[in-house]
């Protein structure tokens, strides 16, 4: 075997070695990078926990506790269903802020009853300007408005309700 042979054989094998641990290389930084992202949404996701207090008077507000466990909620939207009755409103809650007290004005009969008081809709905009769906706690909404505007046909809500700090539109 010729030297020239011998070294193209060795330059080979090492250059697969470099590249086999460039490429772990590669994936670690990503991985890194993923939970580093992940770490971040984590901590400037808003996390809004609603409580409710007492069963509201006929064609009254309702009055809710909620807290934020999460980031600092810039903008929100929420509609809970109790009994016959819908309510909705708007909220902006610091970061990890203790419980306050709220009211959510009615806004129309519900098409059916509910036996326990329900959250129907809980959408919240962080610091960064995200939206987030805070019923499915991970799922960031891409476009608020069209997401909003299809939450309210769903819930038979269009038109009666709007929530402008949330989607922009109010601008």
């Amino acid at each position: 075997m010729s030297p020239e042979l011998i070294l193209g054989v060795v330059s080979a094998v090492l250059a697969a070695g470099a590249l086999f641990f460039a490429f772990r290389a590669q994936r670690t930084a990503h991985a890194v990078g993923v939970a580093a992202d992940r770490r971040w949404d984590d901590m400037v996701r808003p996390r809004p926990r609603f409580t409710f207090t007492s069963a509201p008077a006929p064609n009254q507000a309702i009055e809710v506790e909620v807290e934020n466990l999460g980031g600092a909620l810039a903008a929100g939207a929420v509609i809970v269903q109790h009994g016959d009755n819908l309510f909705a409103g708007e909220l902006s809650l610091p970061e990890k802020a203790p419980p306050r007290r709220m009211l959510l004005n009615p806004v129309v009969q519900a098409w059916q009853r509910s036996p326990q008081p329900r959250c129907l809709l809980l959408a919240a905009r962080d610091i960064t300007g995200r939206t987030w769906d805070c019923l499915d706690g991970t799922k960031v909404i891409k476009d608020p408005k069209r997401w909003m505007q299809a939450q309210l046909r769903e819930l038979r809500l269009q038109g009666i309700v709007d929530f402008p700090a949330l989607t922009g539109s109010g601008k």
